[in-house]
């Protein structure tokens, strides 16, 4: 009766919007490394992963991925006074159930050192031959590709 239920609501009002996220793999263009946060909070905590979060309802996915970068690192990435020029490429957007996954590729010209918030416990810069464990699930191809 209840999954009777739930998909005669399906029918009426559809199955909503997906829920968004998106992440960016941040490399360094002089140093050739990329950036790695420590996660601090949620499934993946202490897993090495780029930076990630949720895309808000309404919200453009690169202006939700720019404000995640704000939140997690303190870097407003559209300020050029910031001395960190972010170049973002997308690259690929994986759908499962009903959620969407953003991926970018950002690239900086130096290394910088970012303030990080609660969901991180630590930062790397690292080459693609010296990786840090455990990283985030897929995140070593991602890597290896940039």
């Amino acid at each position: 009766m209840k999954e009777f239920i739930r998909n005669r609501l399906l029918e009426e009002i559809g199955p909503g919007e997906p829920k968004k996220a998106a992440g960016v793999l941040i490399k360094c263009l002089e140093t050739n490394r990329v950036l790695l946060l420590l996660r601090a909070e949620g499934t993946h905590s202490n897993k090495w992963a780029m930076v990630s979060g949720g895309i808000d309802e309404g919200e453009e996915v690169l202006t939700g991925l720019k404000r995640e970068i704000g939140e997690e690192m303190q870097i407003n990435a559209d300020n050029p006074d910031t001395k960190i020029d972010f170049t973002f490429k997308k690259k690929i957007v994986n759908t499962i159930k009903n959620s969407e996954f953003y991926y970018y590729e950002g690239f900086t010209n130096s290394e910088f050192i970012p303030k990080l918030d609660h969901e991180n416990h630590d930062y790397l810069w690292c080459s693609k031959d010296e990786l840090p464990s455990p990283l985030y699930p897929g995140l070593s191809t991602k890597i290896q590709n940039i």
